[in-house]
């Protein structure tokens, strides 16, 4: 690998170093700089990266001045506020962590501006990344598994989240930040939806000062093609414990998702297609595996798996499922 690729990473968070730990991992990658919102921060980061580069405290100083080629931008919601535009009009390729902040305009803002600018983008749902979605798609693409019918989800889990994550006027609720990876794989399996309704509720947390967000969630979506998706969220569980499985039928195979919601323990996932069984091992690392994807499409010049259009249409899923719930579970159109 002749020429490295240059990555630069606005924020300074978790999702930073998960996404800087695994580009590290990779042949011919560079940490071209971080930018935090303090700039300790982002210093601690490239140095529990063990990378020499510079610390940024402003963003427009970090695109000019790391000569970087694509940027990760690891922001919570509330804090977009056009970067990803800004990265676009520089040339920059762009991987945005989800979801694309708290308004459709915003979303669409991002998409335009990549658009225009014929830079790549790649959206951070790395359950799309895991071995039996995959396959699940590809027998969805070949035609071998059918019409795609039901999706059916959960999101549980429960977490005391940071100040940001707690408030709905800067995370979006749990419906927009944990349980969109959920109706993302309900857009890639089923396609356009139609309409949804929600209901959701804050009822384990009303009484904790600042706590805005519900913590749980039912959405039902019907698509264009007449399949339908139940999905659930809540943050009521078991402590400690992330639980994201889901269940897909189709006409000919179908596809069971399970979640041990614990780190330490392997996800396990059946598909049923053609009379037999296919058990799959999810011991692989979706993270890396979107990474991977993103830096293969800009040295080959192909697609991501994931691009930003795609993390836009899940921004308006889920707020049309959190539009229905303030509306007492009116459908909302597409």
């Amino acid at each position: 690998m002749s020429t490295p690729l240059r990555v630069a990473i606005l924020g300074a968070g978790f999702m930073a170093r998960v996404h800087g730990t695994r580009l590290l991992k990779m042949e011919g990658i560079e940490i071209a700089g971080v930018c935090g919102t303090a700039l300790e921060s982002a210093k601690a980061l490239l140095q529990d990266l063990k990378v020499e580069a510079r610390a940024y405290s402003s963003f427009e100083d970090m695109l000019r001045g790391s000569r970087c080629d694509a940027v990760y931008v690891c922001i919570p919601p509330f804090a977009h506020d056009g970067q990803v535009e800004s990265a676009a009009r520089e040339g920059k390729h762009v991987f945005v962590e989800k979801p694309l902040g708290l308004t459709n305009e915003r979303a669409e803002s991002m998409c335009a501006a990549v658009k225009e600018a014929g830079v790549l983008s790649q959206v951070g749902y790395h359950i799309r990344f895991r071995k039996a979605v995959m396959r699940m798609r590809a027998l969805l693409a070949s035609g071998d598994a059918g019409r795609a019918t039901l999706f059916d989800g959960r999101f549980w889990c429960n977490m005391d989240g940071s100040t940001w994550w707690r408030d709905a006027a800067r995370s979006g609720g749990q419906v927009s930040e944990q349980v969109t990876h959920l109706y993302d794989l309900a857009l890639c399996f089923l396609g356009t939806p139609e309409r949804a309704s929600g209901f959701a509720a804050n009822l384990c947390h009303s009484g904790q000062p600042g706590y805005t967000s519900e913590d749980t969630s039912v959405g039902a979506v019907r698509f264009r093609d007449g399949g339908l998706a139940a999905i659930t969220g809540s943050n009521c569980a078991i402590k400690d414990r992330f639980i994201g499985d889901f269940r897909l039928v189709c006409e000919h195979a179908t596809l069971d998702y399970h979640s041990t919601g614990d780190w330490r323990e392997q996800d396990v996932a059946r598909i049923d297609f053609a009379n037999r069984i296919e058990e799959i091992i999810e011991d692989g690392d979706a993270h890396e595996e979107a990474d991977r994807d993103f830096v293969r499409a800009i040295r080959s010049g192909g697609k991501t798996a994931c691009p930003i259009a795609d993390g836009a249409r899940a921004v308006k899923l889920t707020l049309m499922v959190l539009q229905s719930a303030q509306a007492g579970g009116e459908p909302v159109a597409w």
